[in-house]
């Protein structure tokens, strides 16, 4: 008898509160759907060059007073609709973590890419890409332009993001991130740009091409400035890096020419997953705490968009938790 009347109890209880939640519920409005706005703008940094921005707004964005933490993504083609390569699905992602409750929402401000993408995500020239990539893909020098791009996401489409859209428009709130070369800017902004970016996602990050020639991983410019500022005492420690890879990343069929202190060839794989280690070792040599570094490797995981969508949620509430 004892049993049956604890159970009846619970039972009136368990009824008694849902039928309360039930009344929570419909005195509390819906969250409005997420949606993506997008515009054009002209990068004076660089000639004046045009480039779509697309700009997702997150559920409850459009019915709502609140103001959102804010990413800047690279490679904007791909992070919302499927392209040739496949999809981000960051739009899904970011509904998906909003209406489980892992997540209050964040804007995602993305940049599309243009014919000039090498030159623009690159912080320095390469003189070596013949060594990485033929001639049907690069040619035998790219990169330079990486300090006016950043320039552009700092000092011209972020002012414009943060008066059009509801945003925490402080860098505690303000993040960018990219895939490949994306990711490399991602990391380069990150470094040079702490005033305005404190949470970098770098995926699958091309730090390849930050090589000039030699032994692999023996004269890499990325490492070379994450060095030397760690040396000057200018490396920013309150900066989140986020860093993945996949143990199958390819960028080409063929590998690269390029060879390590011992002689031996080097595969795509092997320089993404080092170089990805390299960079995540030089940043906590230099004095950023394990704490604000994180590195996924994702076994078996290849370079394309499937990866990087499977790989999203975790990023994005390692970052923004």
């Amino acid at each position: 008898m004892l049993k049956l009347s604890t159970r009846g109890a619970l039972l009136g209880l368990a009824l008694g509160g849902c039928t309360h939640r039930r009344a929570a519920a419909a005195m509390t409005p819906p969250l409005s759907s997420s949606r993506i706005d997008s515009f054009h703008v002209s990068i004076p940094e660089l000639g004046n060059r045009e480039r779509t921005v697309r700009v997702y707004l997150p559920p409850g964005y459009a019915n709502g007073t609140q103001a959102f933490p804010v990413l800047y993504l690279q490679d904007a083609q791909q992070i919302f609709t499927p392209g040739w390569f496949g999809d981000w699905r960051v739009d899904e992602t970011v509904d998906s973590l909003v209406a489980s409750g892992r997540s209050r929402g964040i804007i995602v401000v993305g940049v599309d890419n243009g014919p000039q993408r090498w030159d623009e995500y690159g912080p320095w020239v390469n003189r070596h890409m013949r060594d990485w990539i033929d001639s049907s893909w690069a040619r035998p020098a790219e990169g330079g332009e990486g300090g006016a791009y950043v320039a552009f996401v700092a000092n011209t489409l972020k002012p414009r993001i943060d008066r059009q859209y509801r945003t925490l428009p402080d860098r505690a709130h303000t993040g960018i991130g990219g895939s490949s070369m994306g990711g490399l800017i991602a990391l380069h902004a990150g470094v040079i740009r702490p005033d305005v970016f404190s949470r970098v996602m770098a995926m699958s990050s091309a730090v390849w091409f930050a090589e000039q020639g030699g032994a692999w991983l023996s004269n890499n410019q990325l490492l070379a400035d994450v060095r030397a500022r760690a040396s000057a005492g200018s490396l920013p420690r309150d900066v989140r890096f986020y860093l993945d890879v996949g143990t199958a990343e390819r960028s080409r069929d063929t590998d690269p020419d390029v060879v390590d202190a011992h002689g031996e060839r080097v595969s795509y794989p092997r320089a993404y997953l080092e170089g990805t280690r390299a960079v995540a070792a030089a940043l906590t040599a230099g004095g950023v705490p394990d704490s604000n570094v994180k590195v996924v490797v994702d076994e078996g995981a290849t370079h394309n968009e499937k990866s990087w969508a499977s790989r999203l949620p975790g990023a994005l509430q390692w970052l923004y938790e």
